[in-house]
């Protein structure tokens, strides 16, 4: 019994080896990931980066690969690996280790949880976003007026699950409506017909016309009218 524990490591080793020998070896198997990587493989705006094969395929020679349908940046998805055509069609799922890399907005300084969103606070970076399941936004504008929900860093990226859009209108507010006609810019007083957030569609009966008319959300007091509504 002794002998055998004492052989246990030895023997692992042996059972182990040939598929590392394997992997190493077979030079037309590891070109073909390099080359399906280096051709450009995005998933809803990201690039994937192939980090490390966790397990080769029981294969040899050159594979077709393939990415799953994902819905997110899973940092290790298995690919799919196939070989023949037809009736000698052989197929794998590979699983790799990634990096997901995209171009989003991240903070430029340390912000506290509640913040309050303006572009100057924000930039670009280049972000590997792998592991993350929320979306991101790919311009500073887009955030203006939403709030943080956590603490952010500089230099971190911004997902959906992080920020809310605080609403700074509400229901039965009176706003100032503003529409431009031509080079000539009319104002009114309005109500709004819903609680909203900045950037959002609202609906606002004029005070003096009684007249309902559309408009965007530009700050907690103002409205602008769309283009093609009167007042």
């Amino acid at each position: 019994m002794m002998l055998l524990r004492s052989m246990l490591p030895t023997l692992l080793l042996l059972f182990t080896l040939p598929a590392v020998a394997d992997a190493q070896t077979d030079r037309a198997m590891q070109d073909s990931i390099k080359q399906f990587f280096a051709q450009g493989v995005y998933v809803k705006g990201a690039r994937a980066e192939l980090l490390e094969v966790l397990r080769w395929p029981n294969a040899a020679g050159k594979l077709r690969w393939r990415m799953p349908a994902l819905n997110n940046h899973s940092a290790r998805p298995s690919l799919i690996a196939e070989q023949g055509r037809g009736k000698s069609l052989r197929r794998w799922y590979v699983p790799v280790r990634l990096n997901w890399w995209a171009k989003v907005v991240v903070t430029k300084t340390d912000l506290p949880a509640r913040s309050r969103l303006s572009a100057e606070m924000l930039g670009l970076a280049r972000v590997n976003v792998a592991g993350h399941s929320g979306s991101w936004w790919k311009k500073p504008s887009h955030l203006a007026g939403m709030q943080l929900t956590r603490p952010l860093q500089a230099g971190k990226a911004i997902y959906t699950s992080y920020v809310h859009r605080p609403k700074l209108i509400r229901r039965g507010d009176h706003v100032t409506m503003i529409a431009n006609y031509g080079g000539l810019q009319v104002t009114a007083v309005g109500k709004a017909l819903q609680s909203v957030g900045i950037g959002d569609r609202v609906s606002i009966r004029n005070l003096k016309s009684k007249q309902v008319v559309q408009g965007v959300v530009a700050s907690a007091s103002t409205v602008h009218i769309i283009t093609g509504e009167t007042l």
